[in-house]
């Protein structure tokens, strides 16, 4: 490490984990997914053989692949824990987890059909959920 990176790294000031417990049971729930495994699983046999089709995907390839889903369970799984935390609009969900009104209300879907959020009622014309 560099003087200047340490000079950094101090100058953001004490850690405070509970400032990222959400973000951290977030990641850990990723890495412990069942999609993450299915993915790392296959990466081998992909790369090498090929697919069902026999056509082999290159190691970037396969890679961009992990990447986007790792990033797409991530923010579900920080989704799932904001309203576990009692964030129940998509507004205030959007305000916890720093993603558009857009891509917020297309993964709370996708955490609907996997039945981890469930919607409850409408307050004031909005949608309001609970995590299962």
């Amino acid at each position: 490490m560099t003087t200047r990176t340490i000079d950094i790294v101090k100058g953001l000031g004490k850690f405070d984990p509970q400032e990222f417990a959400s973000a951290l049971s977030a990641a850990e729930m990723t890495l412990g997914g069942e999609a993450l495994r299915w993915l790392v699983g296959k990466e081998v046999k992909l790369t090498t053989s090929g697919d069902v089709y026999g056509r082999k995907w290159d190691t970037e390839r396969y890679e961009s692949v992990i990447d986007a889903m790792l990033e797409r369970e991530y923010y579900k799984n920080l989704i799932y824990q904001a309203v576990k935390e009692g964030c129940t609009s998509v507004r205030d969900i959007c305000k916890k987890v720093g993603l558009e009104l857009k891509k917020v209300s297309y993964l709370l879907a996708d955490l609907e059909k996997t039945n981890q959020i469930e919607f409850k009622c409408m307050e004031d014309r909005k949608p309001v959920f609970a995590a299962l």
